[in-house]
């Protein structure tokens, strides 16, 4: 058992550089397969594969439960997992044999992603991504793009469940704001969603993403409505003019799943080329969309807007559902693959809810000041107890349960 020990011990010590690094230059390789003659979708799997690989390569986390038997310190259940966040991915090299398509990356790394507030990436939170839904729908029409509404939140939840620190679900058929020119004012005073979004209740996930797409639009209104044949001729010529530049804008909500209330509300925006012909109708995040200087302009964006996303939220502590409660033994919505073990300590927060002069439901979380201990982990579902025994009166299922 020391020998175990002694490895975790030289392990650590050899990672203690790269924890404390602040960025690295890494060069890596990932492979994909060519399918349906797809080149786009394969290059983009292989930099994901190699993205990660440049991660593995900057910097590992070691975690593991520990115990004490006979008097001597055990080490079962080392985790390696990746600690890089990766950015500024630049493809160096790209060669196909066959049906494999390999890419070589260069990328930075930074290493030093460690929360103040300790929570880090301890536990695994669920975050349900919901539509994006154009403000402007004719917008979409100038190039098919009226898919970006669930093909962007689709790409936004891929890229967060590549990086592995935060356990995204799609939920893009759900719209939280159906008044989308007047979002804002659905929520009340404090910011919580109001009943608007009450069905939000069944993703039973710690944090709801979405946004609405404010503009799409040409910058020059004219370029695709020339009904004059030579003036549209020399417009598609010009294709570098700054009379094809489009604009995008979205606005950006994190809403706290359990409580409703509004954590982050961020506007991103940018403009790039778009010189395709009217009539195409490419759709986002399509071969035709990403050789566009517009789509790359967009892409770069969202890699962005979810390096934000997960800087966010993965620094806030981790929360769950009550679900059952027997005796002094409570069960929550949770799973292995959270990172939970046994042992672990989480307070219980008493959810309530109240309705204002208009009927309109508010939820609010109050500490119970009571601690429950992790006794079981299991593939969908946690059990523990409270420490004392007395101590389940006024606790019910729907509270919610939240790490130290």
């Amino acid at each position: 058992m020391f020998n175990a020990l002694h490895k975790f011990i030289l392990l650590i010590a050899l990672l203690m550089p790269h924890l404390y690094a602040q960025a690295l230059t890494v060069e890596a390789e990932g492979q994909a397969v060519i399918q349906d003659n797809n080149l786009n979708a394969a290059r983009k799997a292989a930099i994901t594969a190699a993205t990660q690989q440049a991660s593995m390569q900057a910097a590992v986390y070691v975690s593991s439960s520990q115990q004490v038997r006979d008097g001597i310190l055990e080490i079962d259940n080392m985790q390696i997992t990746t600690l890089g966040q990766v950015e500024n991915v630049q493809v160096i090299d790209e060669q196909i044999s066959g049906s494999i398509l390999t890419v070589r990356i260069s990328a930075e790394v930074f290493t030093d992603t460690g929360c103040k507030n300790g929570h880090g990436d301890r536990f695994l939170k669920s975050i349900a991504i919901a539509a994006f839904p154009l403000e402007h729908p004719a917008q979409g029409n100038v190039g098919g793009l009226g898919d970006t509404a669930w093909e962007l939140p689709n790409l936004i939840a891929s890229q967060l469940s590549a990086r592995g620190n935060l356990q995204p679900f799609k939920a893009t058929h759900l719209n939280i704001f159906p008044t989308l020119q007047t979002a804002a004012s659905r929520q009340l005073d404090d910011g919580a969603l109001t009943s608007v979004a009450a069905n939000v209740n069944n993703l039973d996930t710690q944090f709801i993403v979405s946004g609405v797409i404010r503009d799409m639009a040409m910058s020059d209104p004219r370029t695709h409505s020339e009904d004059n044949y030579f003036v549209d001729l020399y417009n598609r010529l010009d294709y570098r003019s700054r009379k094809h530049l489009r604009n995008f804008q979205l606005d950006l909500f994190i809403h706290d799943g359990f409580s409703g209330a509004l954590l982050l509300e961020r506007r991103y925006q940018t403009q790039g080329i778009w010189s395709l012909p009217q009539e195409l109708k490419a759709g986002f995040n399509s071969q035709a969309f990403a050789h566009q200087e517009y789509g790359q302009a967009v892409t770069k964006l969202i890699d962005q807007m979810v390096g934000e996303l997960e800087s966010n939220l993965r620094c806030r502590p981790f929360s769950a559902r009550i679900t059952r409660i027997e005796n002094n033994q409570i069960w929550f919505h949770a799973g292995e693959r959270t990172g939970i073990k046994p042992g672990d300590k989480f307070n219980v927060l008493h959810r309530s809810t109240f309705f204002d002069v208009q009927m309109r439901p508010t939820h609010q979380l109050s500490n119970t000041k009571r601690t429950l201990v992790v006794d079981e982990v299991h593939p969908n579902f946690i059990q523990g107890h409270l420490v004392n025994i007395a101590q389940h009166q006024n606790i019910l299922p729907g509270d919610i349960v939240v790490s130290d």
